[in-house]
């Protein structure tokens, strides 16, 4: 390079340290489309729970009822609607050995055939458990889930189901497919714009370096810096969408939590209402209980809040306190017609995380608690769209910055040229 001066050659020299920090970022940029990929997979994990949960509820709740039906032989007297009102079930049928519905909470239904090929087949089989595929509603959004067991009081079938919302968050997983899609396209577009810039650059150096060649080196150069200035405004653009779908992830986190809530208070009245025809209830029992219905935890007091039974090991005569986690729940001694829910949190027991719902106690004063194991859903996922979003915005940034050096270096190339 004898052709120009020594400020003219460190620009260049500047310049291509620059490029570095440009495929730098197209790198980074690219390592973000696969995190965003990711992150949706985890998402679409959290949503297609969403049925599941469903599922296995429903049958944590007609396990509980076939229980009921053992220790209480005048339920079928019940009035149905009333006693699925009271415990928030949406639909339930009790049928007889003939697939005739004995109880259920439909008016007209009660004397009918259960319509129901495949829940028919428990009648063959009573250690059949049989979940049906949910059916979409031509109305709304609203999915239907059915599940069916056999009775064990004598030979019939429990059908429980209900409706649920198809989650919103299917908004965040198509929304961060898009984010991956673009941003895999805008790392290869400043890949390939700093390759060519590189090269160019290279070439450059190793020539004589005359102001015609700086010259043409230049307006190469020039070009590829404004395409590389649009594509920061897309990169940050990107960013901002990527915000927008993080937000739409945390719905699905409270969703998630709602469904839930609605079913383990369905669950919790239910065994409130079974330990309250068995006067003679053990730990032992609860033990039991929880293997046959699927229910992870019981924690029931007394009427001071000390634990009179449940299934864990140690944990009888734990007081609960009107401070910390188990406060919200003291409050039903004073109010039994209050219903506490939590979210899944790290417990200060043991630092397991579990979720929690609570109803009064039937027979007396106490709380009735049940539990089932978790883990902090919809966090790391929200969090991770949210972090994706903000190291594209970061990289949008540090592009447009790393392009105004190069823009002010090529300015100063140009000053040499006039």
């Amino acid at each position: 390079m004898t052709g120009i001066e020594t400020m003219e050659k460190e620009q260049v020299f500047g310049i291509y340290d620059k490029l570095k920090i440009v495929d730098h970022i197209s790198n980074r940029t690219n390592l973000l489309a696969i995190n965003a990929t990711i992150e949706a997979i985890h998402a679409s994990e959290l949503l297609e729970s969403f049925e599941q949960i469903v599922a296995s509820n429903l049958l944590i709740q007609a396990r509980i009822l076939a229980e009921i039906l053992l220790y209480d032989p005048d339920f079928l007297n019940r009035d149905g609607a009333k006693f699925a009102e009271d415990c928030g079930i949406e639909e339930v049928f009790i049928t007889d050995a003939d697939g005739i519905i004995e109880f259920t909470n439909l008016s007209g239904k009660k004397g009918t055939r259960l319509n129901s090929p495949e829940f028919n087949r428990i009648l063959e089989n009573s250690g059949l458990e049989i979940v049906l595929p949910s059916k979409e509603s031509a109305l709304d959004n609203r999915q239907y889930k059915a599940v069916g067991i056999g009775r064990k009081d004598r030979d019939g079938i429990i059908q429980m189901a209900s409706h649920y919302v198809r989650a919103s968050g299917q908004m965040a997983i198509n929304g961060f497919g898009v984010v991956t899609k673009e941003a895999k396209r805008l790392a290869d577009s400043v890949s390939g714009i700093s390759a060519k810039m590189m090269k160019e650059t290279e070439e450059f150096a190793s020539s004589d370096g005359n102001k015609q060649q700086l010259s043409e080196y230049y307006d190469k150069i020039h070009s590829s810096v404004s395409d590389l200035s649009i594509i920061a405004r897309q990169i940050n653009l990107l960013g901002i969408s990527a915000s927008i779908e993080a937000a739409h992830s945390t719905n699905s986190k409270l969703n998630f939590d709602n469904l839930l809530n609605t079913h383990m208070v369905v669950e919790a009245n239910l065994a409130a209402a079974l330990v309250e025809k068995m006067p003679n209830i053990t730990c032992d029992d609860i033990v039991d209980l929880a293997k046959h219905t699927g229910i992870g935890e019981f924690w029931i007091t007394d009427e001071n809040g000390v634990v009179e039974l449940t299934n864990v090991k140690g944990g009888k005569g734990f007081k609960f306190l009107d401070e910390g986690q188990t406060a919200p729940y003291m409050r039903i001694l004073g109010n039994p017609d209050l219903v506490v829910t939590a979210p899944p949190a790290k417990r200060a027991l043991d630092g397991r995380v579990f979720k929690y719902a609570a109803v009064s106690r039937r027979e007396k004063t106490g709380i009735f608690q049940i539990g089932i194991p978790s883990k902090l859903y919809g966090d790391s996922t929200s969090k991770g769209f949210s972090e994706v979003a903000k190291q594209i915005k970061g990289l949008a940034e540090q592009l447009k910055n790393t392009n105004n050096d190069i823009d002010e270096m090529l300015g100063r190339l140009d000053a040499a040229l006039a």
